[in-house]
């Protein structure tokens, strides 16, 4: 049998609770949150010890709810997992985990029905908030078959203790690459970066300053412009790396992040850890052959573990791709709340959008538009022309 809610909204991490929670302020009572994981925040739950918010509290959190002054100027990865939970009991949200949506289709009579593992649900409107990094995304190597090490994605390691000792390559020099070393050559392992694209680094602070804060205005410039103010910074701060294997990246961050989706890799430790000789970079991988590496320069490593930090899908085509409402890269066309797709009334997406800095109040934003497109709708019985003003 069908079970029938007047909205429902995929996702119970950040994006997804604040969306619920507007949509509530709005005066939609019958919201219900799916979480494939068992609880909210379950990205954040499995994720490795040592992780901390890039972005400082004030930052970073959700409309209505501040995070508490006791976590610190960065909170970690479990006070982030608290507060979010108390920010879904405090706004009384029906949250149901364990439960996978598979796929979106109109009804006859307009809505969405929503295929999940748990069976089928009803809703008029829908919001996808599934996040960003949905799936692990693993390269492929010739002869990756044959390696007698541990070959796993970042998102599979826990416990950076847990390779105290051991040799360790780290795929990837992205924010992931970068912070997951740092925490790996801090625990004791020895650490080795193959490096595909150089990153662009910059410190989490400077001289005991946030440096997040000084992005957030630069994002209303051009990119280039934006590139131009803040390189000069960028190279006191964390001077020249060629020596070190990590030469000048190929463009600014802010055109990076604009052209590319690459965010910059929030330094924590790594460069000193590189300056001093306890880890140094390598090139790209050619192929596996049993136990060794090989390097695309011919260098061969024998590492106990090899670890890609190399980025994740949407994963939403299953679910979603169908509709037309994704692009070629499997983002959605509509990523910023309302208005949403012409082919798909009343089918939102919120946490799609990212900035260099200060995204999670970024998603109260979306939150609030999508709320207010529903809130018009249900009065009107039409979808809003026009988004209203961004939060």
């Amino acid at each position: 049998m069908n079970e029938t809610r007047e909205a429902v909204v995929v996702g119970a991490g950040a994006a997804g609770l604040v969306t619920a929670a507007e949509l509530g302020r709005r005066g939609v009572g019958d919201v219900l949150v799916l979480e494939r994981g068992e609880g909210v925040g379950a990205s954040w739950r499995s994720r490795y010890e040592g992780l901390r918010l890039n972005t400082i509290r004030q930052f970073s959190g959700l409309r209505g709810l501040r995070i508490r002054r006791s976590t610190g100027r960065y909170p970690s990865r479990e006070d982030f997992i608290a507060y979010i939970e108390e920010y879904a009991r405090r706004a009384g949200l029906d949250v149901r985990c364990g439960v996978t949506a598979e796929r979106i289709e109109r009804t006859a009579d307009r809505d969405w029905r929503m295929t999940t593992d748990g069976g089928d649900l009803i809703a008029r409107y829908v919001v996808i908030a599934a996040g960003w990094d949905r799936e692990p995304v693993m390269p492929e190597w010739r002869g990756s078959e044959t390696f007698t090490g541990e070959l796993i994605h970042s998102s599979e390691v826990r416990r950076p203790a847990d390779y105290a000792g051991r040799e360790v390559l780290m795929v990837g020099a992205g924010n992931t690459g970068i912070d997951l070393a740092g925490l790996l050559i801090d625990a004791g392992a020895q650490v080795v970066v193959s490096m595909r694209t150089p990153p662009t680094i910059v410190p989490r602070d400077w001289h005991g300053i946030p440096t997040g804060p000084g992005a957030v205005p630069l994002h209303r410039l051009p990119p280039r412009l934006a590139d131009l103010i803040v390189a000069p910074a960028q190279r006191v701060m964390i001077r020249d790396l060629a020596p070190y294997g990590i030469p000048r990246p190929p463009a600014g961050m802010f055109t990076r992040f604009r052209e590319e989706g690459v965010s910059p890799a929030v330094d924590d430790g790594f460069v000193a850890a590189l300056r001093a000789g306890r880890t140094r970079v390598v090139g790209e991988i050619e192929r596996f052959e049993g136990r060794e590496v090989v390097l695309r320069d011919g260098e061969r490593l024998t590492p106990a573990a090899v670890i890609c930090a190399t980025g994740y899908r949407r994963g939403l085509e299953p679910m979603v791709g169908h509709l037309g409402v994704l692009d070629a890269a499997g983002a959605p066309l509509r990523p910023r709340g309302a208005p949403e797709h012409p082919a798909a009334p009343r089918l939102y997406f919120v946490g799609y959008t990212y900035r260099i800095a200060r995204n999670i109040p970024l998603f109260s934003g979306q939150a609030r538009r999508v709320a207010t497109a529903v809130a018009r709708d249900r009065a009107t019985g039409r979808a809003p022309a026009r988004a209203p003003a961004a939060a």
